[in-house]
């Protein structure tokens, strides 16, 4: 009996760790800076019940944040690179719209490529 109770987590065990985890991205922008310069990328409005979260963040990044102006309700992501740094930098941005404060909204994905020449 005990080795059927084994057998059964060992199928649970392996079923829960398959990898469902494709991220689609919903947008694609790729942006041009030069070292030592800040990037500023306006998100857009977001009313009180959205908003955006970095879901990965810059690999190469002195500063990497989300600022949300209260006065406007836009969110703007802020990215400035290390000192050293010139190539490509990606950040991966989860933006959710259309909360009504019942509903969760809309997730889109957007991935910025950041080019510091």
């Amino acid at each position: 009996m005990k080795a059927l109770y084994i057998q059964y987590f060992i199928i649970l065990f392996f079923a829960g760790c398959t990898s469902n985890n494709v991220i689609v991205f919903t947008h694609q922008k790729q942006v041009e800076i030069n070292r030592g310069d800040t990037l500023k990328l306006n998100l857009g409005f977001f009313g009180d019940e959205e908003g955006v979260r970095i879901y990965s963040d810059a690999t190469n990044a002195k500063i990497s944040r989300l600022i949300r102006q209260i006065n406007t309700g836009s969110i703007v992501y802020e990215y400035l690179p290390i000192d050293t740094f010139t190539g490509a930098d990606k950040v991966v941005l989860i933006l959710n719209r259309g909360s009504d404060g019942a509903s969760m909204g809309i997730n889109d994905t957007t991935m910025v490529t950041i080019v510091v020449k």
